[in-house]
């Protein structure tokens, strides 16, 4: 219990964290809304507090503040979150989402998510597939990350348990290739197994790994992918599949209305069948001291349930029902 009486302050904590993360002392008081005079003396009875320097002559953090600090914000975070649910306070909640994911499948339900859970005002925000996912960056507000995740080994942003995340995966669907009527009628003959498609123009997104990983799937090993164009993210080259220059792989949660509406259509073969390939997964990612929360648990929960319904969805338009 003595223990408790030699925690620093909250103010001076506070303090500190908004320093680490805007590296300037005028940065952070504007952040805490607060003269940058007071911020500078709570830095310094922080450090009186601690024992220890904080701050480089550079006006970095040390070695050992640079610790402290990624220890002490799941900690306030934690604190702050607890509080608002004892108090039923709106929780702000950021999700950063992969751009095809938000705009086909996720942004279409959000206003089943706000109907059913009004204490929650979530933000959904679009980001590139390589833009890294690490909410000490961000501005301390709750945050998860909905990102594809191919089989492939991923970078060291990626590694959970090194960086004390928690995960969950939202569904692993299928990807097969698709183009338009008229790319496909542009074909000089139907293909007729997979190793075909390489004589078809093929849409690449920010490199040829997804390909590569589909024809080996389906047996047939190549060198380099001929692309007929390459594309930044998986919406865009849907988007110039849409458009008759080639062929794209996709995925149901990206495809629906396009298929619905006819303006892509699965590419098929007529002598050796396409095997159906999963190559990841879209994975819910977020920091483990709010796993559990209200929030975080709220959007689990609905994730999965929107899910299993589409996925229904999916297999009753796969294997419809007779006439009635």
């Amino acid at each position: 219990m003595e223990n408790r009486y030699r925690i620093p302050s909250l103010a001076a904590l506070n303090a500190f964290v908004a320093f680490a993360r805007t590296g300037a002392i005028r940065r952070a008081a504007a952040e805490l809304r607060i003269d940058h005079a007071a911020v500078s003396r709570h830095l310094r009875d922080l450090e009186h507090a601690l024992g220890v320097p904080l701050r480089t002559g550079q006006g970095g953090l040390t070695p050992q503040a640079e610790i402290y600090c990624a220890r002490i914000i799941p900690l306030l975070e934690g604190l702050a979150h607890a509080t608002a649910d004892m108090r039923q306070d709106i929780a702000h909640l950021t999700v950063t989402c992969s751009h095809g994911f938000a705009y086909h499948w996720l942004l279409p339900r959000l206003s089943v998510f706000r109907r059913d859970h009004p204490c929650i005002d979530l933000l959904l925000r679009p980001v590139d597939a390589d833009t890294g996912f690490d909410p000490r960056h961000g501005t301390g507000a709750l945050h998860a990350d909905i990102r594809y995740m191919t089989d492939e080994p991923q970078g060291p942003e990626y590694r959970g348990p090194e960086r004390n995340m928690r995960c969950m995966e939202i569904t692993r669907p299928a990807v097969f290739p698709v183009a338009s009527p008229r790319c496909l009628a542009r074909l000089s003959h139907p293909p007729r197994t997979a190793a075909d498609l390489l004589d078809a123009p093929l849409l690449l997104e920010d490199d040829e790994t997804e390909w590569k990983l589909w024809f080996a799937a389906q047996s047939v090993q190549i060198g380099t992918v001929p692309a007929a164009g390459r594309l930044w993210q998986a919406h865009l080259a849907l988007a110039a599949a849409r458009a008759g220059e080639g062929i794209a792989l996709g995925n149901p949660y990206l495809l629906a209305e396009d298929l619905r509406a006819g303006l892509l259509c699965p590419v098929t073969t007529t002598a050796t069948p396409l095997r159906r390939v999963a190559l990841g997964s879209y994975v819910l990612r977020a920091p483990a001291h709010v796993w559990e929360g209200t929030a975080l648990r709220l959007l689990r929960t609905w994730l999965s349930a929107q899910v299993a319904i589409y996925e229904g969805e999916l297999q009753a338009r796969a294997h419809p029902g007779p006439e009635t």
